[in-house]
């Protein structure tokens, strides 16, 4: 009898789990995940066959990767959309919301364009319009993901990211078949123009819904009555006393203005990534040593005690975060672009580099060249990510640092430049709220996991369809089994993720999603087997039986994974900053798997061959597991910051 109690109440508890999925606000975010699905293959898929339709060459098709550039940099210009009204759709409509509306109205108009265009004589303009539309997309991107996270209650947040998920995947199958099914009955422009309208779909929605409550562009937040909470939130009372010795983060500060920075623009300067000074190279080396002179001078003010030092330290950040993000903009959109190779990202990636070659080696007896590894890209993007951060603490020093304001006092409110007022509220603060809510060993034991979390599933991405291929599939095959009913799969995977996370909540769905993805590699050993040279000899009937089953594990349990990892990183974010860290955490997800974890997947299949990759491919979620495990014995909980005035 109690046996049959347990289980009853169990169905029960899964039956309320479902239920969640009637929640209006549930349904407007699956709209919304439509809407924000449907541009990216537009620039992707759906742009590269019309592009090889018009006869475009190969290498031109390939520069097309460089729109992309708007999804990793998205977090660069997040601030503004968190904090900037935008006249008069915000006073309408209010802040989230009116800048959804913007963003679609942009889409409509960009995809409507590149309809428009004519790649075969004007390629030009049809690489402007997929970049504008990427921009859009992106920005849109920015604004969906924060209205989620603040219009949901925590305990939905599981259920918001499975239906995004949802709305998402139809939108990219719409965008990829059903755009390709249009062009071929009426043409380019026609299709375009369709998917242009279907955007309408989020316009109708945000319509229709509410803004979240208590959201707000104010600079300074209603309530908040001490000065020194408005400006340091960490500053006790007596912050104002100046004097001391100079300590901690003054240390750090003048170590970065004085040696890290002079002796990084030497090696790119002299090293081995040194390049002719003409043009481009030339005004990127000048720019950069006026920036080390600068530091340079800011550092002095330091060391002497200047009362306007604390001043000049924001206004160097300033200028060097612009700068740093002009020059990784220049990087990206020039075909040949100038760069300098800074010192601690060249060191970080020469440790990845022996990681890696002493792993497979020890595997399969083969190594990576270094220069794999230390390619001008990889030192652009993670030089940034090094410098960004770096940046960002010292321009919030004077704000946020004890020592700081022991020894050179708090700018008063009254006195504080907009600027840096707006800059502090819709950059560094999201930063140093991450850090300080969470701990500084906490917030980077929680980074790593968002970088390791996909390891094992993310190693698959390249390798699948020349795996595919290599066990004899035809191209029909894989596309409907691998493209198409795996779509489905995948859709059916981010419910069930959306459900495990309000049953289990948000840690005990990591683990699980975890083990999941890394189980999911092993079934690749069934079609590894069966294939050419597998030793095991099946009917065609049977490996495509196989084959489908395959695809139903990988996808089902990559569906969940996507959904339980976005409710996480939804969860990690303070509803008083949400635009800017899921912007923030996003990006910085993309970092390892993507520029690292990827790229290296090919040669670690022909170092081990398809047998043993899929077999040690299981071992990368390892790391996730672990760090999962040593949160849990820390305590560590996620949950989500309510905002001013009771949202949560």
């Amino acid at each position: 009898m109690a046996a049959s109690s347990a289980v009853a109440a169990r169905i029960a508890a899964w039956r309320e789990a479902w239920k969640i999925y009637g929640d209006p606000r549930v349904i407007a975010i699956l709209a919304l995940g439509f809407s924000s699905g449907l541009p990216i293959m537009l620039v992707a898929t759906t742009l590269s066959t019309w592009l090889a339709e018009a006869q475009v060459s190969k290498a031109s098709i390939g520069l097309f990767a460089y729109v992309f550039a708007p999804y990793t940099f998205k977090f660069a210009w997040a601030p503004f959309m968190d904090r900037l009204p935008l006249p008069p759709l915000t006073t309408l409509f209010g802040r989230r919301r009116g800048w959804m509306l913007a963003t679609q109205l942009g889409l409509i108009l960009s995809i409507y364009a590149l309809g428009q265009t004519d790649p075969a004589n004007g390629l030009y303009w049809t690489a402007l319009c997929a970049v504008l539309v990427a921009f859009f997309s992106a920005s849109q991107d920015i604004v969906i993901d924060a209205y989620r996270i603040e219009i949901l209650p925590k305990e939905e947040l599981g259920a918001g990211a499975g239906v995004v998920v949802l709305g998402y995947r139809i939108a990219m199958w719409v965008a990829t078949a059903g755009a390709l099914l249009i062009a071929d009955a009426a043409g380019w422009s026609t299709a375009y123009t369709t998917m242009a309208l279907l955007v309408l779909v989020g316009v109708i929605t945000v319509l229709l819904v509410d803004e979240p409550e208590g959201s707000s562009t104010d600079l300074i937040e209603p309530g908040v009555e001490r000065e020194e909470d408005q400006l340091g939130r960490v500053i006790g009372a007596g912050g104002q006393a100046r004097g001391g010795a100079l300590g901690g983060a003054l240390i750090a500060a003048l170590a970065y203005l004085l040696v890290i920075e002079p002796v990084s623009f030497l090696f790119g300067l002299l090293g081995p990534y040194r390049a002719p000074f003409d043009g481009g190279q030339s005004l990127l080396v000048a720019a950069n040593a006026a920036l080390v002179l600068f530091g340079i001078a800011v550092g002095g003010k330091i060391v002497v005690r200047d009362p306007q030092a604390m001043r000049w330290v924001k206004t160097y950040a300033l200028v060097a975060l612009g700068w740093s993000v002009f020059e990784v903009l220049w990087y990206v959109l020039l075909a040949e672009p100038p760069y300098l190779g800074e010192l601690y990202a060249w060191l970080g990636l020469v440790i990845l580099w022996w990681l890696a070659d002493g792993v497979t080696v020890l595997l399969g007896g083969r190594g990576f060249e270094m220069a794999a590894f230390t390619s001008p890209v990889w030192l652009v993007i993670l030089g940034f990510w090094l410098r960004f951060f770096a940046i960002v603490a010292l321009y919030g020093m004077p704000y946020f640092s004890r020592r700081a304001v022991a020894v050179f006092g708090l700018t008063p409110l009254r006195e504080e430049a907009r600027l840096h007022l707006w800059m502090r509220r819709a950059v560094i603060e999201p930063f140093y709220d991450f850090f300080r809510r969470h701990g500084v060993a906490v917030a980077v034991l929680v980074l790593t996991l968002i970088s390791v979390f996909k390891a094992s599933d993310v190693i698959l991405t390249l390798m699948a369809n020349p795996f595919y291929i290599e066990m004899g599939f035809t191209k029909a095959q894989i596309a409907w089994v691998s493209k198409t009913f795996g779509l489905w799969m995948t859709l059916l995977g981010g419910l069930v993720g959306g459900a495990v996370v309000y049953r289990f909540g948000i840690m005990r769905s990591l683990a699980l999603a975890v083990v999941v993805m890394a189980l999911s590699n092993l079934s690749f050993l069934l079609l590894a087997v069966s294939g050419e040279g597998g030793g095991v000899a099946l009917s065609e009937f049977w490996r495509l039986a196989l084959f489908h089953l395959v695809i139903i594990i990988e996808n089902l349990s990559g569906g969940l994974g996507t959904a339980v990892f976005v409710a996480y990183l939804s969860s990690l974010c303070n509803l008083h900053y949400t635009a800017v860290q899921y912007a923030l955490l996003t990006s910085f997800m993309q970092l390892f798997g993507k520029f690292v974890i990827v790229p290296s997947s090919g040669f670690f299949v022909e170092a081990v061959g398809w047998q043993l990759f899929f077999v040690t491919s299981t071992l990368f979620a390892l790391p996730a597991l672990v760090l999962i495990w040593l949160l849990r014995r820390m305590g560590v909980e996620v949950e989500p910051v309510p905002a001013a005035g009771g949202q949560g």
